[in-house]
Parts: C-alpha cells; sequence; structure tokens
C-alpha cells in the first residue's frame, strides 16, 4: 500500500498525495543522471563554499579577541618567566637577550640610566655600581629619556637618550653609547659620551656584566641587574676607535701618547655574564 491509499473520504487526501509527489520530484530531479537541479549544485558548489569559508575566517577573530579582553593576566602582577611564557611568540630570557643584543624585552638599554652608572665630573667613584634594568628603562619617571639612534657622523648608530633635568626646562641632557661587543669573558664594553647640559661631551669606556636574580617587593621578581666592571676616562668629544682582543680593551694613543693604552679584562669575568 501506498503511503497516500487512504480513504476516500478523508478531506487530506489531496493535500497529503501533493506533498509527497512533489517531494519525490524535487529528488529524482536531483539524482536523475543529467537533472537540472543535480547540474546546478555540481557546478556551483566550489564557489559556495568559498564564500562559506572567507566568512569563517572574518568571523573566527571575534571570538578570539573576546577571549583575549576577558581573560587577559594582569602583567604587572607576573614576573619576566610567566610573562615569557604567555607569550605565542619566542621570546629570549632577559639575561640572554642582554647579553646577545643589549636589549631588554626588545628595546635598547637606556643610555641614561647607564650613565648613572658614571661618577659626577667632580667625584672620582662612581656611586651608583648596579642598576636594576627593569626599574631603569626610558618610561620611568626617574630615568624618563626621548630614546633613538644616531643616523650619521662618528656616532652614527648609537644609542641616544635626550631629557629635560625638570619638567618645562629649556635645558636638556643627553647621553649616547655604542655597544662595542663583548669580551670573551662575557664582559660587555660601551663607548659613552654624556652631555650635562654644556658645551662638554665627555667620552668613556665602560664595562659592564649582567646578572640575573630574584627579589621580593609585592610580588617575587625575576630581575635583571647591569653591574659596572670597569671605566676609562677619554675625554671630551674623544673619537678614537676602541677595539676588543680577546679579554682586552686596546685604546689608541691620545696626543702625546706613543703607545695604545690596553686594559686586560681576564679576572673580571663572571659565570652569570655567559647567559647569552
Amino acid at each position: 500500500m501506498e503511503p497516500w491509499d487512504v480513504a476516500k473520504g478523508d478531506m487530506f487526501t489531496p493535500v497529503f498525495r501533493n506533498v509527497v509527489m512533489s517531494r519525490m520530484w524535487f529528488w529524482r530531479r536531483v539524482f536523475q543522471p543529467g537533472g537540472d537541479i543535480r547540474r546546478i549544485i555540481t557546478r556551483h558548489w566550489r564557489g559556495g563554499l568559498l564564500i562559506v569559508v572567507a566568512i569563517a575566517i572574518l568571523l573566527m577573530p571575534l571570538p578570539l579577541q573576546a577571549y583575549r579582553v576577558d581573560t587577559a593576566p594582569n602583567l604587572g602582577e607576573m614576573s619576566n618567566s610567566e610573562t615569557h611564557a604567555l607569550s605565542p611568540w619566542p621570546i629570549l630570557p632577559p639575561l640572554e637577550e642582554a647579553n646577545q643584543t643589549f636589549h631588554f624585552r626588545g628595546e635598547p638599554i637606556n643610555p641614561r640610566a647607564v650613565s648613572d652608572l658614571l661618577p659626577w665630573l667632580s667625584d672620582t667613584e662612581p656611586g651608583p655600581v648596579a642598576l636594576d634594568v627593569e626599574g631603569s628603562t626610558a618610561d620611568t619617571n626617574r630615568y624618563w629619556a626621548e630614546v633613538s639612534t644616531i643616523a650619521a657622523g662618528p656616532w652614527a648608530g648609537a644609542t641616544l637618550a635626550t631629557w629635560q633635568p625638570w619638567p618645562g626646562s629649556d635645558a636638556s641632557k643627553a647621553s649616547a653609547y655604542q655597544w662595542l661587543g663583548r669580551l670573551d669573558n662575557g664582559l660587555h664594553v660601551l663607548r659613552l659620551q654624556l652631555n650635562t647640559g654644556g658645551s662638554g661631551y665627555f667620552t668613556d669606556v665602560l664595562v659592564v656584566r649582567f646578572s640575573s636574580d630574584r627579589e621580593y617587593d609585592h610580588r617575587d621578581r625575576e630581575r635583571l641587574v647591569m653591574t659596572r666592571v670597569g671605566q676609562a676616562v677619554l675625554g671630551d668629544r674623544d673619537s678614537r676607535v676602541i677595539t676588543l682582543e680577546g679579554n682586552v680593551v686596546i685604546i689608541p694613543p691620545a696626543d702625546g701618547e706613543s703607545a695604545p693604552t690596553r686594559l686586560d679584562f681576564s679576572a673580571y669575568g663572571s659565570q652569570d655574564c655567559h647567559g647569552g
């Protein structure tokens, strides 16, 4: 018995028959060889699939972005190692990054902070001999500065910091360094120039090392420390080319000198500074 073979007196028989027949006609048109509807679907399914995929790609970032906003951690309460673990990109640990590139979190070490390791012109000893690198970046209040790269001249490529001694001051100070590289024992050698607002541009060789330790303030924090190892005064606007040889810093002779100055740092290396 066919599904629509019902009692003649049933008022729904014609309607039921028409619905069933129309559906059977549709599927015959779809699946019979050479059917019009089957030919349309076969011809255009690729275009429809591409449209669906494109819409899915466009909509995909929306829930991901909402998730990032809703679940974003408070980075101020996290250690450097925890912050690095969240990144989808490979990030060097702070000690390794500093030793390989003289950078911290992708930015050059702040020249204004580096110059704090030099003694005042009126003093012979430096006073501060170490810096908390995270606490001395150019966006901190204490060491705020405009940091850029010198484009031309004998200091081309050097990292420059300029700042005002106090807000609204017409005077400005500047500090720049050239990272000359590392000695065999891992120490870093800088040619550093400081202008304190007058006409002098005082030049020094500064040797530093990086180390890593931990401290507790309001959280347990991994700390990158830059420590002063040694210094050689070169003079005002000195432009001599400094070279490195093993663990020795070689300074060409100044006017009136007959031989270069050789600063041997063989005994000043540290295992910590081999983090890169």
